[in-house]
């Protein structure tokens, strides 16, 4: 077990990538650092001194990702206990699919030098099989001991690393929302300016960096086995919703021993929709605190919290099934949470909820709500033992 000491402190920018799987001298790039400091060089307050302490760090080498799928028949790559905190890296599959020529050909030919590319990239492309359905590369899986199938586990997004300052948005024929008029694939990498915090997709054009891990998964049933890394579902995998970056709190319902956690997919930026197939892929480094709630009301599906809002998400091949099925989970929380009758959460998601397409590509289709937690006077914070059942 290897021990890290992590802290949002000064002068974090500056240095690339982390672990042995890196090319790049010094840590990761902790954006939220550097952000923070520039802020506090320009006189602005600076009340986020947190620190915490790494209790187990966890490589994107070959032995420790799944290529294309969520298999919970995997070895575990790590077991922690509950309430430990966990960095795990993660490496994008821009570069290293069939249609692409290798990590080194794709990202040089786009001006990348070689140097700035990940060597655990590299293994995984020469030493890992593709032998799952979907095109990501997914770290995992991590086990929580005591976990037990029915229980609540926490999984709480402390911070996220860039190991890359670069990423790629790839377009493939006649997949998107628009697969009758777009018939040829189109591959961008664009660069970022992290003492900005922002990606550059032109002379004219800045989109500010907001990372998150589209995959962020617990094992699924033993029934249903081995799945295509592409659809989300109840135990979460895929769910590519915009906001759930640093700061989110998410609730899984556990389905397996162990709960076996598995993460990849990172996403610089995403809009909702997600709608040309992907994201601005790159290779994040997250750090999660994992914490079991035992005897905790059945849930059935995943929700999330930030400081601001709640978040639920319909989830179905169907859009319009999709946003049934959030709503739903949105009244079925307020119910259980707030004490509400499904009439009166009905009348306040009317009123004050906000639906939004997650995205339109993952083969099912998502619909994340957000309810305002400022609406109520009272407070909101969720309680894990009591998500209860879909509505």
């Amino acid at each position: 077990m290897k021990r890290r000491r992590l802290m949002k402190a000064a002068g974090a920018l500056g240095v690339l990538g982390a672990g042995t799987g890196s090319q790049f001298l010094g840590e990761n790039i902790d954006l939220a650092a550097a952000q923070e400091d520039d802020e506090t060089e320009n006189g602005q307050a600076d009340d986020s001194t947190d620190s915490y302490e790494v209790d187990t760090v966890v490589e994107s080498t070959p032995e420790n990702v799944v290529w294309g799928a969520i298999d919970p028949t995997k070895e575990p790559v790590e077991r922690v206990e509950s309430d430990s905190v966990v960095q795990i890296e993660t490496i994008s599959h821009e570069g290293i699919l069939e249609d692409q020529p290798g990590p080194e050909e794709f990202f040089t030919n786009a001006g990348i030098p070689e140097s700035e590319i990940l060597e655990d990239q590299v293994r995984v492309y020469d030493e890992v099989p593709h032998d799952g359905a979907g095109p990501h590369v997914v770290t995992g899986p991590v086990y929580i001991e005591d976990a037990e199938p029915g229980d609540v586990l926490e999984v709480e997004v402390l911070d996220i690393d860039f190991r890359v300052p670069y990423g790629a948005n790839t377009m493939r024929q006649r997949k998107g929302g628009l697969p009758s008029e777009f018939t040829w694939n189109d591959s961008e990498v664009i660069e970022f300016d992290l003492d900005q915090g922002v990606a550059e997709l032109s002379d004219t054009t800045e989109i500010p960096l907001e990372p998150f891990q589209g995959i962020m998964a617990v094992g699924p049933t033993a029934t249903t086995g081995r799945v295509n890394s592409v659809p989300p579902g109840p135990f979460g995998g895929n769910i590519d919703i915009q906001g759930t970056g640093v700061g989110t709190t998410l609730y899984f319902p556990v389905f397996a021993p162990g709960a076996l956690f598995f993460t990849g997919d990172g996403h610089a930026l995403q809009g909702n929709g997600e709608v040309d197939l992907t994201a601005l892929e790159t290779s994040l480094t997250p750090t999660f605190r994992f914490t079991l709630h035992k005897d905790a009301q059945q849930m059935d599906w995943p929700v999330a919290e930030t400081d601001e809002d709640v978040y639920v998400m319909g989830i179905n091949d169907d859009l319009d099934n999709a946003m049934e099925q959030a709503l739903r989970e949105a009244i079925s929380l307020l119910v259980h949470q707030k004490d509400m009758t499904p009439t009166e959460a009905y009348r306040l998601l009317s009123l004050a909820g906000d639906f939004n397409v997650s995205q339109i590509v993952d083969i099912n289709k998502g619909i994340h709500g957000k309810i305002p937690k400022s609406i109520f006077t009272d407070g909101f914070e969720i309680d894990p033992q009591t998500l209860g059942e879909s509505f």
